[in-house]
């Protein structure tokens, strides 16, 4: 165990605070640490493709010579993952100095592990001078950290039904939260997709410059079409001097971790965890896999339904195995053995990753291992494979 991870233990026992008293705090720490903004700050809400929106615009604003900072969450193999300066993940001391900082704070004890790296995140991007902010709201929006700034651009990506213990039962109740990164002096994009009335009314309230954006005219594999059409008109309606269509089209073959990621011949990992990205996992395998024989890698947290999302899968898959992993925030796998077992599935239970490699490896003819489920999963197997993003 590194130092930092280390640092972090009792920090992450503390419960998640989602709380309008919780955001108060926030707002005001983020007064008391005195920060040295950018020109631009970009913040990205939605149930799904916010890391790949951001992915693109900092990779093209990156390759045009701006300073860009880029706060994402949650990680797949390291937390230093999760903040990003020009594509490069911040270092251990650099984590740990700023958040020894943190202790200063006056509500400092209140914090969750989530929203002091927030406050991390945000103290780095302004000790680094940048140029550009790229923010993605861990949850909701309206209470997430990154809702503390006033954001030149707003986006909501797609509303779909995840995360309602915490945000609302309801597409409705999604959507008002998600819609609370809105101010009427903005730029807003809402991406594909239904918008919810809860977030027209916001719309009507505020009256922001608005833009709908439903998928790309061309395509980018490895990425999802409406992640590239975001991205594109963020670059459009902001940074006007550069060819974004251009730009965007020299990240062909660069890849998507944790999204659609061919991590070797015959497997690719996936971190969709909600029904919706599930099923545009669904999509991808079956337009580019479709002579293939699917096997699937797949558990997840506790607080999913094994329905939701198994169940778009249940009839692409032809073998499923259920891995044996060391978290306690993962479903126990009887619970998913008996729901595929109903389906009428081969399943393969409590085998560790070392199995499933020899599997892999052994490269049977048309055969390819899909894991999804669980962004701790998908980690778990690039280290298994001592990959480092």
């Amino acid at each position: 165990m590194t130092e930092l991870e280390e640092y972090f233990l009792p920090l992450l026992d503390k419960k998640n605070d989602f709380r309008e008293s919780s955001f108060k705090k926030l707002k005001k720490a983020v007064t008391e640490l005195n920060l040295d903004k950018p020109s631009q700050i970009i913040s990205v809400t939605g149930t799904n493709g916010k890391g790949s929106t951001l992915e693109i615009l900092s990779n093209v604003l990156n390759n045009c010579n701006y300073k860009v900072g880029l706060f994402t969450s949650p990680h797949l193999i390291r937390f230093n993952e999760r903040i990003k300066i020009n594509n490069v993940a911040v270092e251990d001391n650099e984590i740990l100095k700023t958040f020894k900082q943190l202790e200063n704070l006056e509500d400092y004890k209140s914090f969750n592990f989530f929203q002091l790296f927030s406050l991390a995140s945000f103290v780095i991007f302004s000790d680094r001078k940048l140029d550009i902010w790229l923010l993605e709201a861990g949850l909701g929006g309206r209470l997430d950290p990154v809702n503390c700034f006033d954001a030149d651009v707003s986006v909501i990506t797609k509303i779909a039904l995840d995360h309602e213990e915490i945000l609302g039962k309801g597409l409705e109740n999604i959507g008002k939260e998600k819609a609370g990164i809105i101010r009427s002096n903005q730029d807003f994009i809402y991406g594909e997709g239904e918008i919810p009335e809860s977030v027209k009314k916001v719309l009507d309230k505020l009256n922001p410059n608005f833009y709908k954006v439903d998928n790309s005219s061309f395509e980018l594999e490895n990425f999802h079409s409406n992640s590239v059409g975001i991205a594109k008109k963020i670059l459009d309606i902001k940074f006007e001097r550069i060819d974004s269509s251009n730009e965007i089209k020299k990240l062909r073959g660069n890849p998507n971790y944790g999204r659609c990621h061919q991590l070797k011949t015959n497997l690719i990992v996936d971190a969709s965890h909600n029904n919706d990205s599930v099923k545009n996992l669904g999509t991808f395998i079956s337009n580019n896999f479709s002579k293939s024989k699917i096997k699937a890698i797949f558990t997840c947290n506790k607080i999913k339904k094994v329905e939701d999302l198994c169940a778009p899968m249940v009839d692409i898959v032809d073998e499923w195995y259920i891995p044996k992993l060391d978290s306690d925030r993962l479903i126990n796998s009887n619970l998913i053995n008996r729901y595929l077992l109903r389906q009428g599935k081969k399943i393969n239970v409590g085998c560790d990753l070392n199995q499933l490699k020899q599997k892999i490896e052994k490269q049977e003819k048309n055969s390819l291992f899909v894991a999804f489920g669980s962004f701790i999963l998908i980690g778990k197997i690039y280290e298994s494979y001592n990959f480092r993003i």
